[in-house]
C-alpha cells in the first residue's frame, strides 16, 4: 500500500475513534464539576489542544496541494515547539 494511503487510513481511523469518544462523553453529562471520570480537566484540555493543533497543522500542510502556492508547506516555523521537533 502506498505511504500516502496509509496516512489517509490512519486519519480516518482517528476520526472514527474521536467520534466514538464524543458519543461516550454525551455532552459532559457524566462529568463532575472538577474531575470528569477521575481525570483532571486540565489534562483533558491539554489533550484536546493537541488534537486541535495537529488538525490545524494537517490542514495547513494540505492547503497547498493541487495549487501553485509558493509557500513551503513543510515549514515548521509557525508550529509549537513540541510539534516542530522531529520524531526519532
Amino acid at each position: 500500500m502506498p505511504y500516502g494511503a496509509e496516512i489517509i487510513e490512519q486519519i480516518e481511523r482517528d476520526h472514527r475513534r474521536i467520534g466514538r469518544l464524543l458519543q461516550a462523553i454525551d455532552n459532559g453529562r457524566w462529568w463532575s464539576a472538577d474531575e470528569p471520570g477521575r481525570a483532571s480537566l486540565e489534562t483533558i484540555r491539554g489533550a484536546a489542544m493537541q488534537i486541535h493543533e495537529a488538525t490545524m497543522l494537517i490542514e495547513r500542510l494540505l492547503s497547498g496541494i493541487g495549487t501553485n502556492s509558493t509557500r513551503d508547506p513543510n515549514s515548521l516555523a509557525s508550529l509549537p515547539a513540541a510539534m516542530a521537533t522531529p520524531g526519532p
